[in-house]
């Protein structure tokens, strides 16, 4: 059974994750932001180690972390190859228009979508979900949806951003209402809640009432 930590950021109200199979002193990490000394300091108290940064995308409150905790832990981080450039451009990862636009080193491995890493001990699915970004990716693992910013409880993700693709959303979202699996599902911001539940009564999911 995969145990899952969350860690959410302030005052942006990001949401990080740990997770790891019951019992198991070795984690993989999603989306540290600026909440990732806790995340280490997690890591030390629980004496587990860290295999890998799984990355949703590449916007600055989901990847302000990285660099922290890839320093503290030798964990490589993980990115859709769409994103690839997201991590070093301020402009691109939208630190810019906060108040201390930032760059971080880019991803250790770059990811295309349909892959299934072997990681602390889980098999993880990589989903390509772009329309957030062009690079959006969900994780799958066991019975746990990771879902960034593109699927929220109620909610989707913003597509009026730079490099966002509302048709691409639409087609993003069709992808994970045709999971035939039921999830728990971990998104970037918000409450979690489960696919059955969204694809029942999200008002941009289910039958015929697209509306991105």
């Amino acid at each position: 059974m995969i145990e899952t930590v969350k860690f959410v950021s302030r005052p942006i109200g990001e949401n990080a994750y740990l997770f790891f199979q019951d019992e198991s002193k070795r984690a993989v990490a999603v989306d540290p932001s600026y909440n990732a000394e806790a995340m280490v300091r997690y890591l030390e108290e629980e004496q587990m180690g860290l295999e890998a940064i799984l990355l949703t995308h590449g916007h600055f409150d989901h990847i302000a972390g990285i660099d922290i905790l890839r320093e503290a832990t030798g964990a490589p981080v993980y990115l859709h190859q769409a994103d690839a450039d997201m991590p070093e451009d301020c402009e691109k990862n939208l630190s810019v228009i906060t108040e201390q636009a930032f760059s971080r080193k880019a991803a250790d491995r770059l990811l295309s979508g349909g892959e299934k890493l072997e990681l602390a001990g889980m098999e993880i699915e990589v989903l390509h979900t772009p329309g957030h970004t062009p690079g959006s990716t969900c994780y799958l693992a066991e019975d746990i949806l990771f879902s960034g910013d593109t699927l929220f409880y109620m909610s989707i993700g913003r597509t009026d951003l730079p490099g966002s693709d509302g048709q691409q959303m639409g087609q993003s979202l069709q992808k994970l209402c045709a999971l035939e699996k039921e999830y728990v599902v971990y998104p970037g911001h918000g409450q979690s809640t489960s696919l059955g539940f969204e694809v029942q009564n999200n008002p941009y999911l289910g039958d015929e009432r697209w509306s991105i």
